[in-house]
């Protein structure tokens, strides 16, 4: 039967387990199933099987430990597949990406369900197979994610190849503009600069000094001068005195004349 195939049936059967024998009985068939795709990976050949005959070495062996610490003894539902279990009916691998892909959502599965497993233990021995089959499951999901890189980079060097072209040769460069295309002229923008930006001419600063100083010898104020007339007769000589602008409201502002917001 062909792994994918298996792998899936494998799934589907350790999600329906409910009790604590076949929850571990169908973990302990994940790996096994994981052990025996690992040696069909140390039978391949060719240029670009060396990786994947190393990784899958390394993954029969991890499947191997991973069966040892999940041996527990089996129901009569798994006694029926016979001895070698799922394993002993794998005949072929198929399509590498796509099975690998299952091969790591079994591990997946089988690693939280260990993990619920050991949370609700009630005996010792049975937390502890769940954590050591916890760990040598994440051992075999590594393997299977190196597996499936080094396929994936197999693949992307077989389509290069195809293409003549190699992984040494550079990434192809965008397209260019048209030459009848008018060029793109940037400006770059900065501050204001000049005299104008930095302060005011001295002839505007000179008449707005002169006009401060007038303005302020002259406080326009009716309080003020009511007082003034009654001491000394000076309110005449005010240079404020009968003009239709001057403010005939009580002020006591001494401060500049504002004349716009210029002082």
């Amino acid at each position: 039967m062909e792994a994918l195939r298996l792998i899936k049936t494998a799934r589907h059967a350790l999600a329906e387990a409910r009790d604590v024998a076949d929850v571990l009985a169908e973990a302990r068939q994940a790996v096994l199933l994981t052990e025996a795709v690992g040696a069909r990976l140390t039978e391949l050949e060719g240029p670009d099987g060396d990786e994947l005959v190393g990784l899958g070495q390394q993954l029969a062996e991890a499947g191997s430990h991973a069966a040892g610490c999940l041996d527990q003894p089996v129901g009569e539902a798994l006694s029926a597949l016979g001895a070698g279990g799922r394993a002993a009916r794998l005949t072929e691998l198929g399509a590498l990406a796509p099975m690998l892909a299952e091969l790591d959502g079994l591990l997946r599965d089988a690693g939280e369900t260990l993990v619920v497993l050991a949370c609700g233990a009630e005996t010792e021995s049975l937390y502890w197979t769940c954590i050591d089959g916890v760990d040598a499951v994440a051992e075999c999901k590594d393997l299977v994610g190196r597996l499936r890189r080094a396929v994936r980079r197999a693949a992307e060097d077989g389509g290069r190849e195809a293409a003549g072209t190699t992984a040494a040769d550079p990434p192809p460069r965008p397209p260019q503009r048209p030459a009848e295309e008018a060029p793109l002229v940037v400006v770059t923008l900065g501050p204001p600069t000049g005299p104008s930006a930095a302060r005011a001419p001295d002839d505007c600063r000179s008449a707005r000094s002169a006009v401060t100083e007038a303005s302020s010898s002259c406080i326009c104020s009716k309080r003020l001068f009511g007082v003034a007339g009654a001491v000394d007769g000076s309110v005449g000589d005010c240079c404020c005195e009968g003009r239709a602008d001057a403010s005939d409201r009580g002020s006591d502002m001494s401060g500049p004349l504002r004349i716009g917001s210029a002082v």
